[in-house]
């Protein structure tokens, strides 16, 4: 049986880098997957965990609690019969209840595929104090159906902020089976031996108002000749706008760095911006959260991708071309 893990937390929180950080954390004697969705079409977190060696399937397009019928499903089904691993990591968006997924997981059609392992939550906690946060459905919901609470990032959080962190910890009902404070995604791969308790599925739904990206698509990838497509979406009270670009397109890394910096002055709805991108010094993975970018070398793919997600409509165009102006290759 394969013993799976969701892997929680809000847009821009950290929770791909924890993967990377658990997937490396794996035993020699097992073979570990995942599972990834996107809010967006383009779909650079699996790009990034398989560019890292991840073994991926993708359900591409709105979020994986949309998708818990049949797209869904296939997915997952594919996934166990092609891979057989012995433990798959769940990634939904950042924007997705995680409720159904859990509901689907545990069902009859896969108690004898399954075991379930502990689901782990991944929170920034200066966004505790932020009633765009505290005040969403989903924020809550991913916290209350969590096994594990992990403060993430807390290199850049205030004695207020992790305070607020432990109180949460403190009230939740069913008490959670441990906490705990990381940088940078450093979660210890101990933590998902933990116990799950079902209980936590018989907390209310808030509920879920689905949107209209296209769920059931196959994962996006340029034709034979195409260099460059655009691809939006949006749904949940947020909008994404993603491009795919052609592999032996070279940006300048400087440029793209300048580019990110003036997100707060030219697009400061921006919640979160993330690009697998070709550079003029190699290949990079660049998220950009806060305001704040940072960078992480990786191997070539056969294409770029670099996606936003906004609380506001984005001008597609002058994003565009100001993006291709960091070309350095003409």
């Amino acid at each position: 049986m394969t013993r799976v893990h969701l892997i929680t937390g809000f847009l821009g929180v950290g929770k791909t880098t924890a993967i990377l950080n658990l997937l490396r954390q794996s035993p020699a004697n097992e073979k570990w997957a995942v599972l990834v969705n996107e809010f967006g079409e383009v779909g650079v977190d699996g790009a990034i965990l398989e560019a890292n060696g991840a073994v991926v399937r993708e359900v591409p397009g709105g979020c994986l609690c949309c998708v818990s019928g049949l797209p869904f499903q296939m997915g997952l089904n594919m996934l166990l019969a092609k891979e057989k691993p012995d433990v798959l990591l769940i990634e939904p968006t950042g924007l997705g209840h995680p409720r159904k997924v859990l509901t689907t997981l545990r069902s009859d059609d896969y108690r004898e595929l399954l075991t379930a392992g502990a689901n782990l939550c991944l929170i920034d906690p200066r966004h505790l104090s932020d009633p765009r946060y505290t005040g969403h459905d989903t924020f809550n919901d991913q916290i209350a159906l969590a096994d594990v609470l992990v403060a993430n990032k807390t290199d850049l959080c205030s004695d207020e902020d992790l305070a607020a962190f432990d109180a949460l910890v403190q009230s939740s009902q069913p008490a959670k089976a441990q906490s705990v404070h990381v940088e940078q995604g450093q979660v210890e791969v101990a933590l998902l031996a933990l116990p799950s308790n079902p209980e936590r599925l018989q907390l209310s739904d808030h509920g879920h108002h689905h949107h209209n990206s296209k769920e059931a698509a196959a994962p996006v990838a340029l034709e034979a000749g195409e260099s460059l497509r655009r691809l939006e979406s949006h749904g949940e009270g947020h909008f994404s706008c993603g491009w795919l670009l052609a592999g032996n397109w070279v940006f300048s890394l400087d440029a793209l760095r300048h580019w990110f910096d003036q997100l707060d002055v030219n697009a400061s709805n921006v919640v979160r911006a993330k690009a697998l991108i070709h550079t003029d010094q190699g290949h990079y993975v660049l998220n950009w959260r806060d305001g704040v970018l940072s960078e992480m070398p990786t191997r070539a793919l056969e294409e770029s991708r670099l996606e936003f997600i906004t609380e506001l409509k984005s001008d597609a165009d002058a994003l565009e071309s100001s993006l291709l102006r960091c070309r350095s290759d003409g």
